[in-house]
């Protein structure tokens, strides 16, 4: 009789084990989805589904699309967006079933693609005179130059990334000045207004650009004179 209630016990303390083994390795499937590969623990979320439903961008409009600002960006998120869009401006187009907007025919297809080179441009530009304006100082006071040497550094950067978003603005002119000799609209209608804006002067980053330049200037004159004189 005491032989017969030490195994029962003996069972249930097995059965008991098996099922808290048994609970442990189901929780672990149904929360992480586990499996082992060559001694290497694979997410089943990372293995399979991941193949079948990876997204690869290859045209323009896949590059476009990675654009992106949060509400608060610093220069690491406009360097990022310049990397996509200038990959964009290098490859090809999606066939015209798959564009942003419905098209009919070849004429609508040319001006859009004009349209969307005209606007990405103008995104790298903005892009770039934003990295500028991040080195450079809406006004320059007596106590600023406390730090002459270092706004010597930051304004020479300044210099640099506005002279580099001049060219993007001249190509984008040219996209939206192409674009013009197509009487008709397609349905981007933002973009449409853009190029309406550009043909009519409205907007001339040109203009804007060179301010910046001359303003820079003059701040980097009152500089390169405080210095001299400081170490005079």
């Amino acid at each position: 009789m005491k032989y017969l209630k030490i195994s029962r016990l003996l069972v249930v303390i097995l059965m008991l084990s098996f099922v808290a083994r048994s609970t442990l390795a189901i929780g672990q499937l149904r929360l992480d989805y586990y499996y082992d590969q060559s001694e290497m623990f694979t997410k089943f979320s990372d293995w399979i589904p991941k193949r079948l439903h990876q997204w690869e961008p290859k045209h323009v409009e896949d590059f476009f699309l990675l654009y992106s600002l949060k509400q608060i960006y610093q220069q690491q998120e406009l360097h990022r967006n310049i990397f996509f869009l200038k990959i964009a401006l290098e490859k090809r187009f999606r066939h015209p079933r798959n564009a942003l907007c419905k098209l009919e025919n070849k004429q609508q297809y040319h001006k859009y693609r004009l349209l969307l080179f005209m606007h990405i441009n103008l995104k790298i530009m903005r892009s770039l005179l934003r990295i500028g304006s991040l080195f450079d100082k809406r006004h320059l006071y007596f106590y600023n130059l406390d730090f002459a040497d270092e706004l010597k550094e930051s304004f020479s950067v300044a210099n640099r990334y506005y002279k580099m978003a001049l060219p993007y603005w001249q190509k984008a002119r040219e996209y939206a000045f192409n674009a013009s000799g197509y009487k008709f609209t397609i349905n981007l209608s933002t973009l449409e207004s853009i190029r309406h804006e550009i043909k009519n002067g409205d907007i001339d980053f040109g203009r804007y650009i060179g301010r910046h330049l001359r303003s820079l200037k003059q701040k980097q004159d009152t500089v390169a004179a405080f210095l001299k004189k400081m170490n005079g």
